[in-house]
Order: structure tokens, then C-alpha cells, then sequence
């Protein structure tokens, strides 16, 4: 991902993990809606909704909060 340091890759992620956590409560307590569906389709939406956002979503945003504490001097 090509961070600035070891220091500054460290508190990026923590900072990433404090920001989404919180702002992952309302999704979680929203609950899921009951539809009689399949269950592979079920697995193929959530996989493709939750899925690619939950891997993708950390790598963008820890290097954008990477780049941002290096450009203000923190790491």
C-alpha cells in the first residue's frame, strides 16, 4: 500500500477502525428484512454488497488517512 512508515500505517488503521465501527452500529441494529428468497441468492447479494465493500473499504481508506496525517505532519 505504499504508507508512509510503520508508525503512521499503525495509527491509520486505528483511526479507520475508530471511525467505522460507530458509524457500523445503526446498520447493525436496522436488523435484516425477512424475503423469501434462496439462500444462494441471498449469499451471492450480501457477498457482493458487504463483502467486496469490507475488503476493499479498509485498504482506500487507511491510505487516505495515511495521506492525510503525513500531509499534516502527524507521522
Amino acid at each position: 500500500m505504499e504508507l508512509a512508515t510503520p508508525d503512521s500505517a499503525i495509527l491509520s488503521a486505528v483511526i479507520f477502525n475508530a471511525l467505522i465501527i460507530p458509524a457500523l452500529i445503526p446498520l447493525a441494529l436496522r436488523g435484516v428484512k425477512y424475503r423469501p428468497v434462496g439462500a444462494g441468492a441471498v449469499l451471492r447479494r450480501n457477498m457482493l454488497i458487504y463483502g467486496v465493500g469490507g475488503i476493499l473499504l479498509p485498504f482506500i481508506g487507511i491510505k487516505l488517512i495515511d495521506s492525510i496525517l503525513v500531509g499534516m505532519r502527524l507521522a
